[in-house]
């Protein structure tokens, strides 16, 4: 979450914590709509897949860990039963005549593992065709699913193309797909529903789209939620573990404040941003710790990548976002995992690599090494993080920490490297328990402003 998030609801106002605010004053009506009440111990969760032919990693991975994501999700998230977790599943391609299979599955909400796995064996990576996919359909069909209306409720889109719509080059549907919908006006809806879009960017994929990775930053921004990528298909159990159990958190806060913070965002007396620093300094002072999702990401930010993010979130549909979109000059991608992978390219083009010390890139002129560091470094108020270790998904396998990995090539004992093997080690994902973010804050003050906002016109 960042900065973009707050243009999404403009400049507001509140008074301090306990006290009586909004239109209306003293004992009157509440400026807003109290939102409805949810336990953070049941959880909807749905996957939207995208299911075309690039994407067969991701849909045995989730096959094959299925198992183990919910059973982490449970005892980790704390639930009391495993009834209390609920798992969807929409499996979309894109429409004809790009493809003639399906535009969109959908699998109704079930909390019995093995007709999850049986769901998730039904769908195969094929087809696909001009590029953008029907990922609008398969946020559509999300949403039409059958959500319980007291339980936390969360998506996660999985996908390596945007949809249709924004611009790209050879979409077979420039105007967006032909069932009439706007992705941008769906997150909206999800957002007022309280149902965060957490996207898993499949890369180096995504990215070689010009402006996909800016829209689906913009629907975590819009939603409250986060967007990780991934190079490799093995780490997406960690990222899906990760982060419903740190979207538990935020919902069980949401619950707990969520109603004075919108009173006081919707009275108009304070800003977002005002209102979420000072949230995250009561809850520190309370002590509050929570789980968090930690990587560092792999994606360079550029001013025209934020101009981009902020269009999307302020733009009333892809159509009047288009005419304002800047094109990304260079790589997507950071300085610090170009060198890695340019490292790992070496590593595997020369016999016996492992006694090889392997060169590093020159800095480019005008870089700085500095500007590439994680954005997610610890608050100097916050308390040291434990790494969270007790579920199967963060544990180590086959000699690999997950949590320790590197950015770059590791473990010089070992001869050669696959690909993926490579991807595995250049990425990072855990899970920590931490004091409270502030970014965590601002997330929770603007979900609880969405909830209760009027309908957008």
């Amino acid at each position: 979450m960042n900065a973009e998030m707050l243009a999404a609801l403009g400049g507001i106002d509140t008074v301090p914590f306990g006290q009586q605010g909004g239109a209306g004053g003293g004992g009157g009506q509440p400026a807003f709509a109290a939102h409805q009440p949810r336990n953070s111990t049941m959880l909807d969760l749905v996957f939207i897949l995208d299911c075309t032919g690039s994407m067969g990693s991701y849909i045995a991975s989730a096959t094959k860990n299925i198992e183990v994501i919910c059973e982490n999700i449970v005892q980790s998230g704390h639930l009391p039963s495993a009834d209390c977790l609920r798992i969807g599943l929409i499996g979309y391609r894109d429409y004809p005549p790009q493809d003639n299979s399906y535009v969109t599955k959908s699998f109704p909400f079930t909390s019995s593992v093995p007709t999850m796995k049986e769901q998730l064996k039904s769908l195969y990576a094929s087809g696909g065709g001009d590029g953008p996919e029907a990922v609008t359909a398969g946020i559509r069909a999300a949403l039409d699913l059958d959500w319980r209306s007291d339980a936390a409720k969360m998506c996660v889109l999985i996908a390596d193309a945007p949809c249709h719509g924004i611009g790209e080059y050879g979409d077979g549907f420039p105007q967006g797909g032909p069932d009439g919908e706007d992705p941008l006006v769906l997150c909206r809806q999800m957002a007022a529903a309280g149902i965060p879009l957490f996207v898993v960017a499949c890369e180096p994929a995504l990215s070689g789209y010009q402006y996909g990775l800016d829209l689906f930053n913009a629907f975590t921004v819009i939603t409250s939620a986060l967007l990780v990528p991934l190079t490799t298909a093995d780490l997406l159990s960690h990222v899906i573990v990760g982060s419903a159990l740190e979207h538990l958190e935020m919902e069980r806060l949401i619950q707990e404040v969520g109603n004075a913070v919108a009173e006081r965002i919707h009275a108009g007396m304070q800003t977002v941003d005002d209102v979420a620093r000072e949230l995250h300094e009561r809850l520190l002072l309370r002590g509050e710790e929570t789980k968090q999702l930690k990587f560092e990401s792999i994606h360079r930010e550029t001013e025209e990548s934020r101009h981009n993010v902020r269009v999307f979130v302020e733009a009333a549909s892809l159509e009047a976002a288009k005419p304002q979109l800047q094109k990304i000059r260079g790589s997507r991608f950071t300085e610090k995992y170009l060198q890695s992978r340019y490292n790992s390219s070496f590593a595997r083009s020369i016999p016996g690599a492992s006694s090889v010390l392997y060169p590093t890139l020159p800095p480019r002129p005008g870089s700085h090494p500095s500007s590439t560091s994680s954005s997610l470094s610890t608050s100097p108020s916050s308390p040291p993080r434990r790494v969270i270790s007790e579920f199967k998904p963060f544990a180590a396998s086959s000699g690999l920490s997950v949590a320790d990995a590197p950015l770059g090539l590791g473990n010089e004992n070992q001869p050669s490297m696959s690909e993926d093997e490579v991807d595995k080690l250049a990425q990072s994902v855990e899970l920590k328990f931490a004091g409270i973010s502030l970014e965590q804050a601002k997330r929770i003050t603007v979900a609880s402003a969405w909830r209760t906002a009027p309908p957008r016109a």
